[in-house]
């Protein structure tokens, strides 16, 4: 019989361990007595030293950040801008240890299809992967979904974000499926992730409805899991949630225990 091997865990700060402490490095403090990968959202206006400083002392990675959240890439107008947006969220990360950046597309408009509309993203993207290659980080694409969190959005659906990293066919842009967010948007896991698991770099979760934590809401989380490894997916399982219980940790107590037994 071969042995199961466990899942390792990032835990996305912004939302867990709130009770730690307000600042960024508190919550690393807190997040490094049980896990060793973290995700930040976006870095700038923040004590970027401090941050290092905590990361440093807890041995803790920095997974991924955020470009930036406002910046609709579907207008060729923003396109040199955010270059410059990107370069420097790039730059920030590195100084973190980090080598992954987010880049969403922004809200979709009404008047163009939205195959023009990812072309036009991809566009955006095109002009990215040289200061991705100069800077040697490499850029997820991650689809949110518009029917609670992010209404507008242009990249909706799982094929969304996929469609648009085929169209760069490089290996500067990769895909994250948020489970959450493709669960809240009618789709089915085991229907979506076989098509597009070759492209996916990272994979988060948060349980449905509500967005707490595994075992909060109603998706079956060890069918999950069971999928991820029938499909031989390598790579970390990030906890973007909101925990729905005091102390952080034992919210995520179950989470873990399945990622451990997988």
């Amino acid at each position: 019989m071969r042995q199961s091997t466990p899942f390792e865990i990032s835990v996305n700060l912004e939302y867990a361990f709130q009770d730690a402490g307000e600042t960024i490095e508190q919550r690393i403090d807190a997040a490094a007595v049980g896990f060793r990968y973290v995700e930040i959202f976006l870095l700038k206006g923040r004590d970027l030293p401090a941050i290092r400083a905590a990361l440093a002392r807890n041995s803790v990675q920095l997974v991924s950040t955020v470009a930036d959240y406002v910046t609709q890439l579907v207008d060729p107008q923003t396109h040199e801008g955010f270059c410059d947006i990107f370069r420097k969220a790039a730059q920030d990360a590195l100084f973190l240890g980090c080598r992954n950046v987010v880049v969403t597309s922004g809200r979709a408009v009404p008047w163009l299809t939205r195959p023009v509309q990812l072309r036009i993203f991809a566009d955006a993207l095109v002009r990215l992967l040289p200061i991705a290659e100069e800077l040697g980080v490499t850029i997820y694409l991650e689809s949110a979904n518009t029917r609670h969190d992010h209404p507008g959005v242009l990249c909706s659906t799982t094929q969304d974000s996929a469609c648009v990293v085929e169209m760069l066919f490089s290996p500067r842009v990769r895909l994250i499926c948020d489970l959450y967010h493709s669960v809240v948007e009618g789709e089915y896991p085991a229907k979506e992730l076989p098509r597009v698991i070759h492209l996916t770099d990272h994979i988060q979760i948060g349980d449905a409805p509500g967005r707490g934590e595994p075992g909060s809401g109603t998706i079956d989380w060890p069918a999950q899991l069971a999928l991820l490894k029938q499909l031989e997916y390598k790579g970390l399982i990030g906890l973007e949630l909101k925990p729905t219980k005091a102390p952080t940790a034992s919210a995520l107590a179950y989470i873990q225990q399945l990622c451990g037994d997988a």
